[in-house]
């Protein structure tokens, strides 16, 4: 089973609730959204694995990242992208060693059946309407849902939303968006885009959220700290 993959590297979680934890990270090339805030490259011929210093034609294999989870000292692997749910049967076919954490855009469900019994770390986005001017956003919606129905929070699996803001967004759609998952989630992060300042704005949406679920603000403190 092969994948394309952009890089894969050893840092700190630097978003949502496990903020400090190392990680080996395996990002992921490729995504089924467009988001306008998006920093990620869509597509890449080569894999740069910083662990070792060498660089791999696409795609990789499912043996060599296997052969790299076992040898890693860290809290958990982390799949991130892109989407990894587009490789949901490469991670499926993973030697698993060490737990998994997923980050993804919660938006399909087939894909998620898949991996449901596997991971053990799920850091879900909802997105807001801002953030996808050309889907189809009830679709992205409700495929959302079923996502986070999917890959509940249980005594099994951590799961939470993370909900990426910028500075101008629904805040009454968002607060529905959130109310539709509260049964799934353990708790809710704000995340605003790098560089946004609307603080203001965001606490009071934590206030309302809080009726929901624990909800905390959280940015994206590796770039702050200016690492990958």
């Amino acid at each position: 089973m092969d994948a394309e993959i952009n890089e894969i590297f050893e840092s700190i979680q630097g978003e949502g609730i496990f903020v400090g934890v190392r990680q080996l990270f395996i990002r992921f090339s490729k995504c089924n959204l467009k988001c306008v805030y998006c920093d990620t490259p869509r597509k890449s011929d080569l894999c740069r694995n910083y662990v070792s210093g060498t660089i791999l034609n696409n795609p990789v294999s499912s043996e060599y990242v296997s052969s790299l989870i076992k040898n890693v000292k860290v809290h958990s692997i982390s799949f991130t992208g892109g989407e990894p749910l587009l490789y949901a049967d490469f991670i499926a076919s993973l030697e698993k060693t060490r737990p998994f954490y997923l980050e993804t855009n919660m938006t399909l469900p087939d894909e998620a059946k898949k991996i449901k019994d596997i991971v053990d770390y799920v850091a879900g986005d909802f997105k807001i309407r801002e953030a996808l001017p050309s889907a189809d956003y009830d679709e992205v919606v409700e495929n959302t849902i079923e996502c986070f129905r999917i890959l509940r929070h249980n005594s099994r699996r951590v799961t939470f939303c993370k909900i990426i803001l910028p500075e101008e967004f629904d805040v009454e759609e968002v607060i529905n968006n959130a109310e539709s998952v509260k049964d799934y989630v353990i708790c809710f992060v704000l995340q605003p885009v790098f560089g946004s300042k609307n603080i203001d704005i965001l606490l009071a949406l934590q206030k309302k959220l809080m009726d929901f679920s624990d909800t905390r603000i959280v940015p994206q403190v590796h770039k702050y700290l200016g690492v990958r």
